[in-house]
């Protein structure tokens, strides 16, 4: 980058930096063509930085410079951190030639009597750490994390996301309505019938909707979704009347929180459970989005296919 520094006659002058290098001072004037020119030809000199050599120095490029980790959600980004906090108290002055694949796999038996989430996320962001490392053949030749199976979930664990039967869904969304509850039954349509996550339901506008097509931002990766949209979604929406530009909203009209939406909804679910409405109490938004892919899959989506219409990149 390009500092003004202004020295004590009053003069400013432009420095080029970078990390790891000298400043140099800059000749040419603040926005000239020839100042761009000038720190091109400083920057094309310099080239690539060096691929790091300690796991907290690349920690600390992968925190503050990978573009992977600045398109993250900011709920990512905070438990990421956490885990990256973990990482460095017990492993952040190892050089990075540490994890070679036996020392991987020992890390991957020690964590999973923590859980498999625990140990699976733990893994996940250790090689988004030592990405750069294993591109520069620093880790040993091609990626160690491909010769580490994730560890997997006990066969006895219920299920935390149920897949919603097609009856259940109905249920849901006929008891938000009887309740007046206009939004949350629109919400969980929407959930069901185009897949999107609990926060881009909340946000999505009336501008979703386009002849005949339903299409959104993922919010989490910031990825277009472009989808025909399901009739039975056109049906439920065009059935239930619409207040201002959000198509999930609240009681007040106005667009729902997410931990609005996911308590309205956990409640009526109970409602309707302790009537005898639904089999469970268990259902949640997001078993709506496994739901949805679930049945792309099932419908002979390809995983290219799938991965579009759930969001991901």
């Amino acid at each position: 980058y390009v500092q003004k520094v202004r020295g004590k006659d009053g003069v400013e002058r432009l420095y080029f930096r970078k990390a790891g290098a000298p400043s140099v001072r800059l000749r040419s004037t603040w926005g000239s063509p020839e100042l761009a020119a000038e720190v091109g030809a400083l920057v094309a000199a310099a080239g690539p930085a060096p691929a790091p050599e300690t796991l907290r120095h690349a920690m600390r490029h992968y925190e503050l410079k990978s573009a992977d980790f600045a398109d993250l959600a900011a709920s990512t980004k905070y438990e990421y951190r956490l885990i990256l906090k973990e990482l460095e108290e017990d492993f952040g002055a190892l050089p990075v030639s540490t994890f070679r694949p036996a020392y991987l796999l020992e890390l991957r038996n020690a964590w999973a009597p923590r859980g498999h989430r625990a140990a699976n996320i733990r893994l996940q962001v250790l090689k988004n750490v030592l990405w750069p490392a294993i591109v520069a053949g620093k880790v040993g030749e091609g990626d160690p994390f491909t010769l580490i199976p994730q560890v997997r979930r006990p066969r006895d664990l219920d299920e935390p996301h149920l897949i919603w039967p097609e009856a259940v869904v109905a249920a849901v969304v006929a008891g938000a309505i009887a309740e007046k509850r206009i939004g949350l039954a629109r919400g969980v349509a929407i959930g069901r019938y185009a897949g999107p996550r609990l926060g881009d339901v909340v946000r999505l506008t009336k501008a979703a909707r386009k002849a005949g097509r339903f299409t959104f931002l993922s919010g989490k990766r910031r990825v277009p979704v472009d989808m025909p949209e399901d009739p039975v979604l056109t049906k439920i929406l065009d059935e239930t009347p619409g207040e201002g530009l959000i198509l999930a909203y609240n009681l007040d009209g106005l667009a729902y929180t997410e931990s609005g939406f996911y308590q309205e909804l956990r409640k009526l679910i109970g409602r309707l459970h302790k009537a005898g409405k639904i089999d469970s109490d268990r259902y949640n938004m997001h078993g709506l989005r496994h739901t949805f892919g679930v049945e792309a899959a099932l419908a002979g989506c390809t995983d290219a296919e799938g991965a579009a219409l759930m969001g991901h990149n």
